[in-house]
């Protein structure tokens, strides 16, 4: 398999985490977006949304980072990590929608692109008002994942499945620009389980790494 990346990415975060717990064998291909990777010919031909990540498994083209994620896990199924049973298959789904949908698009994500993504990629000035809605937003988002975690080990119960990758990848950019996660200790209880795991920690360090060097090049 084929992975199409841009490294600082939380998105990616997931992906590499999974691959690695998986021992996955898979070729990474770094896409650097504010070079404009995304937007060749050769590029386009294989994810025509001109963003990342894109997975190719032979004649298999594959994006969107959830879908990348069951794809993987279903490679290994005595892993678990895709419930075998219909609820649990659709308590995933779920919290993969509610993922993308809020806890990306709507507070983590929203704050990490207006405080970092914007600049380097030459797309202007932070907006303090997408800001402000972004970190009202976490707040009440933050407040259901919190709920949900009561009482689990893992996200859907005492199982853990890739919607704990998912969502558990926006945990470091969320607390590398100052949103409340102290205030939520249910997530930082299940947080700590995310990153007891070695190919968690491997890939958290490959992500730090990575956004490091991108900022210092949007700086420079």
């Amino acid at each position: 398999m084929k992975l199409y990346l841009f490294p600082p990415s939380s998105r990616v975060l997931a992906i590499v985490a999974l691959k690695n717990h998986l021992a996955l064998d898979c070729e990474f291909n770094p896409i650097d977006l504010g070079r404009g990777d995304q937007l060749t010919p050769e590029y386009l031909a294989l994810n025509p949304n001109r963003k990342m990540p894109t997975l190719e498994d032979g004649e298999f083209v594959l994006w969107e980072s959830n879908a990348i994620l069951f794809y993987m896990a279903a490679k290994r199924p005595e892993s678990g990590l895709w419930p075998s049973d219909l609820r649990g298959q659709a308590d995933v789904l779920r919290w993969l929608a509610w993922e993308s949908a809020h806890w990306d698009a709507e507070s983590c994500g929203m704050v990490a692109f207006e405080k970092a993504s914007k600049a380097v990629l030459g797309l202007g000035a932070p907006d303090p008002a997408f800001i402000a809605r972004g970190e009202q937003n976490f707040v009440r988002f933050a407040a259901v994942l919190d709920d949900q975690l009561k009482g689990r080990a893992w996200l859907i119960g005492e199982r853990l499945t890739i919607a704990d990758f998912s969502i558990g990848a926006f945990v470091p950019s969320a607390a590398r620009f100052g949103l409340p996660l102290a205030r939520f200790s249910e997530i930082g209880r299940w947080y700590e389980g995310l990153a007891a795991l070695p190919g968690w920690q491997d890939a958290v360090a490959a992500k730090d790494a990575a956004t490091a060097a991108w900022l210092a090049k949007g700086s420079g």
